[in-house]
């Protein structure tokens, strides 16, 4: 293969192996968007008295959902090795003919590793909650459409929101990736002085980062608290509302609620694969 590849080029050959294991992903995550349905399934038959049966289809929805998860992590684990593989030999060989620097070097190397574990663990994580998400809400509309209009009105300052944390998260982590890349450098010239600035650097832009995203994460959590109240509120107002369906409402409310509290994460680590893509590919940093 050769050296000379980029990052993209070198995943292209695996799109199809990478595509079947995110819809693998994708039906793992309706089978978890189905729970709170078919659960509160099973408390209205328990409560009328229809005895096992009313439990078949949530042990359907669970039982396959195990089975799914199990083969996608095996699946998974063989096919982003061999990525990495590739692409860290790639990058070496690639930038020690360019003439880099050996930090930068060891440090794009580990950033590679970083790129990858994004898409082994960070992607499947954002995929299970778009589908949460709009799976959720779509559900809630079945239960009570006002209950289920909340909560889609919601995504609505949420995500200008997010949009606001995701360029200012960019501009963070190519700051932070810069003071990365100078570690190797800086460790082995040994200065006490220039040690501790090196140190002193890397702790600022990570304070900064985690701040941006704790006061994100607080104006969010905010408005999804509102949310999820009305909800209950509007869902426990019905006439000859059952247990069964006010639980799995409230559920679903709740799903909203956790997908969306893993935005700013997500965000972060999103907006650190993309610097992290330009620098792996472009072998240079700013300065």
């Amino acid at each position: 293969m050769d050296i000379a590849q980029s990052l993209k080029e070198t995943i292209k050959p695996f799109r199809l192996r990478i595509a079947f294991t995110y819809t693998v992903l994708s039906m793992e995550t309706v089978f978890e968007v189905l729970y709170p349905f078919t659960l509160g399934i099973a408390i209205n038959g328990l409560l009328n008295g229809d005895g096992v049966i009313a439990v078949l289809p949530f042990a359907a929805m669970w039982l396959a959902h195990i089975a799914s998860a199990t083969f996608r992590q095996m699946y998974d684990t063989r096919l982003f090795a061999a990525i990495y593989g590739l692409i860290a030999g790639n990058l070496i060989l690639r930038q020690k003919g360019a003439g880099e620097s050996d930090s930068a070097i060891a440090a794009r190397s580990a950033m590679a590793r970083e790129a990858i574990d994004i898409f082994e663990f960070e992607v499947p994580t954002i995929i299970t909650a778009i589908v949460n998400l709009f799976g959720g809400v779509i559900m809630l509309f079945l239960y009570d459409w006002l209950a289920g209009l909340v909560m889609a009105v919601l995504l609505g300052p949420i995500i200008i929101i997010f949009h606001f944390y995701g360029g200012r998260s960019l501009l963070l982590s190519r700051r932070l990736n810069n003071r990365l890349e100078r570690e190797v450098n800086v460790i082995s010239d040994g200065r006490a002085p220039s040690v501790r600035s090196h140190f002193r650097s890397l702790a600022k832009w990570r304070i900064r980062l985690s701040d941006l995203q704790a006061w994100i994460w607080a104006l969010a959590d905010v408005l999804i608290f509102i949310a999820v109240l009305l909800v209950l509120y509007r869902l426990t107002a019905q006439d000859n509302v059952t247990p069964g369906d006010v639980f799995a409402g409230l559920a679903y409310a709740l799903n909203i609620a956790m997908a969306l509290d893993q935005g700013p994460v997500l965000i972060e680590q999103m907006s650190r694969l993309v610097d992290i893509r330009r620098r792996v590919d472009a072998g240079f940093s700013e300065s």
